[in-house]
């Protein structure tokens, strides 16, 4: 119940970064930065300032999506490899401010963290020991992420993403303010990137600074790459097939990164469109 519930959480995270990378064609490595702030910000304020669940979920996203808005307002302005090293070096910037003030952040340790109770109206249901009740709210709380981006791509806005990823040129040629939109994208991304953090520590009842790590970065990438980019679904699927692949392999092999980097590899080479692509792709052959 546990792991389910983490990849749920995590799963949150790689639609985020499908929305930059899918669907407006912008591949960030610093999107771990999102997620630990948003961890960080759930986490800290209800150690220091008591605040209840809802307010603490809501914190993260804000703050998640003015960090996002700070760094993107730098990082859309530049294109392909420009974007890629604004993006890790503000993430490495801040990775290491969370040594610097470790006496904030806990640094490696972490800080452990009780979750308050859910207050529903008249009723309040304990979240920190009942894993049942955690998982629902997860799960509802990511459904929910997922109809909004669902509606979002499939809106005007959603298209003029898409057009931003298939021909940025043309789209300003015809009135469109580019910046504006990947900037917007930008933000959307990492506010709920940062809720996919707070959901994260609301299951593990912890944070460290390796959630801002750029490791956790790359990790998002894998699961976009291997599931399919530009899907929604297929970044879901890469989540829960690599986090229960390196469960699994972990207990039977210690250089486990090694197995995992031989798969991306191939699928980098032999099935570049992700497993989701890959099955549209064939259900399209069929059908013609």
């Amino acid at each position: 119940m546990f792991l389910v519930t983490e990849i749920i959480a995590l799963s949150l995270f790689a639609m985020s970064f499908d929305l930059i990378y899918g669907f407006t064609g912008m591949l960030s490595l610093g999107h771990a930065t999102f997620f630990g702030t948003g961890s960080y910000i759930f986490t800290l304020s209800i150690l220091h300032w008591q605040s209840n669940l809802w307010v603490s979920l809501l914190l993260a996203i804000i703050g998640s999506a003015i960090i996002a808005w700070v760094i993107g307002f730098f990082a859309v302005r530049a294109r392909g490899t420009n974007f890629i090293v604004i993006t890790i070096i503000f993430s490495l910037v801040i990775f290491y401010l969370s040594f610097y003030y470790k006496s904030i952040t806990g640094g490696d340790d972490g800080l452990p963290l009780k979750v308050p109770d859910l207050g529903l109206g008249f009723l309040s249901i304990s979240i920190h020991d009942n894993p049942m009740a955690n998982y629902y709210l997860v799960l509802a709380i990511v459904s929910l992420c997922y109809l909004f981006y669902w509606r979002l791509i499939a809106s005007p806005m959603g298209r003029l993403f898409l057009a931003i990823k298939s021909n940025e040129e043309r789209t300003q040629y015809i009135g469109f303010n580019t910046l504006k939109y990947r900037l917007i994208s930008f933000v959307i991304s990492g506010a709920f990137s940062g809720l996919s953090g707070a959901l994260y520590s609301m299951t593990t009842h912890y944070t460290n600074n390796k959630l801002l790590h750029w490791t956790t970065s790359v990790d998002v990438v894998v699961w976009t790459i291997v599931g399919g980019a530009g899907t929604l679904i297929g970044p879901i699927m890469g989540a829960w097939i690599f986090t229960f692949f390196r469960e699994f392999i972990s207990f039977h092999f210690k250089q486990y990164p090694i197995v995992i980097g031989m798969v991306l590899i191939f699928f980098i080479i032999f099935v570049p469109q992700g497993i989701l692509g890959y099955l549209l792709g064939l259900i399209r052959r069929e059908r013609k």
